[in-house]
């Protein structure tokens, strides 16, 4: 499976589509707002020509009052791509949200959940302070088995896995961070931009989609009775413009607020992009063009 990744505004997924022309490829959805039905303008999803022109999985397949899990995302990656592998065509998942990549490319187990930041931090601070072998000394001291199984001289998969087995109640029951099923063979390309210009193309894609009825459509999902506490409307500008709409915010306000979500959202994605311990190769959208970047993708996979 090819995987193309980036944050938000970086043109991954006009990327994605000219790969996916090139290879006779697929494309499934790595975007957590993407999912939603009725959330078009707002994520950005592609538009009803590109669906058209190459065939897409996994958009608009949940109502925005329902849940969904990072895990539910990895299995129904796992299945597409076998789907269109079994076709002959070549699975291309295309997104920015970090943790159901991570989840991916890092083949999370079900069984340990997604990752505690607070006990990676305080496991991260003993790194820092005292180095690999202490927390290897734990490892393999208290949880040999954890410690058979996992290369100890890589701090992150150490890391991972004393996390795990503190979330598990200090149990082990479980042999490491590591799924029991098999990994899909992966190549991951990342498309990437310099903040100031991708901070300039954002706000500039943020008018436009005003422009092209963003308030509208927030406008329709509210008069569907969705309420303003759940997760999907909370997504940018979903939330904002609603503020607008009931009086409790001005438009400049709300503007503000969306180009500065936005921007906060860049930097949160590209955190977890330096986090992910998979090689992906990387792009510059800013000094080559995006057909330039699908030409030597395609070169690379052929």
């Amino acid at each position: 499976m090819i995987i193309i990744l980036g944050a938000t505004g970086t043109g991954k997924s006009l990327v994605a589509m000219n790969v996916a022309r090139a290879i006779d490829g697929e494309i499934i959805n790595a975007d957590s707002r993407q999912i939603y039905k009725g959330m078009t303008i707002g994520t950005a999803k592609p538009t009803i020509e590109d669906m058209q022109s190459v065939p897409h999985h996994l958009f608009d397949f949940r109502r925005p009052d329902e849940n969904f899990s990072v895990f539910e995302f990895k299995t129904l990656v796992s299945n597409t791509a076998l789907d269109i592998r079994s076709r002959g065509k070549i699975p291309i998942l295309v997104g920015g949200t970090g943790q159901y990549l991570s989840a991916l490319l890092e083949n999370w187990s079900l069984d340990g959940g997604p990752p505690n930041q607070k006990i990676r931090n305080h496991l991260t601070d003993r790194l820092m302070n005292l180095g690999i072998s202490d927390l290897v000394a734990e490892l393999s001291n208290n949880y040999p088995q954890t410690a058979r199984t996992i290369d100890i001289h890589n701090p992150r998969r150490v890391i991972r896995a004393l996390e795990k087995i503190y979330n598990n109640g200090k149990k082990e029951g479980y042999s490491s961070n590591i799924s029991d099923q098999p990994p899909l063979k992966m190549v991951a390309f990342g498309i990437h931009m310099p903040r100031k210009h991708l901070y300039a193309r954002v706000d500039l894609r943020t008018d436009d989609m005003v422009r092209n009825g963003w308030i509208i459509e927030t406008q329709n999902l509210l008069d569907l009775g969705y309420d303003l506490d759940l997760p999907a409307m909370g997504g940018i500008g979903y939330k904002e413009i609603s503020a607008y709409l009931n009086g409790s915010s001005t438009w400049e306000s709300c503007i503000t607020r969306i180009r500065s979500r936005t921007h906060k959202l860049i930097r949160t994605q590209n955190n977890w992009f330096n986090k992910i311990d998979h090689p992906t190769i990387w792009f510059d959208s800013h000094e080559l063009d995006n057909f330039e970047i699908s030409r030597q993708i395609t070169n690379l996979i052929n």
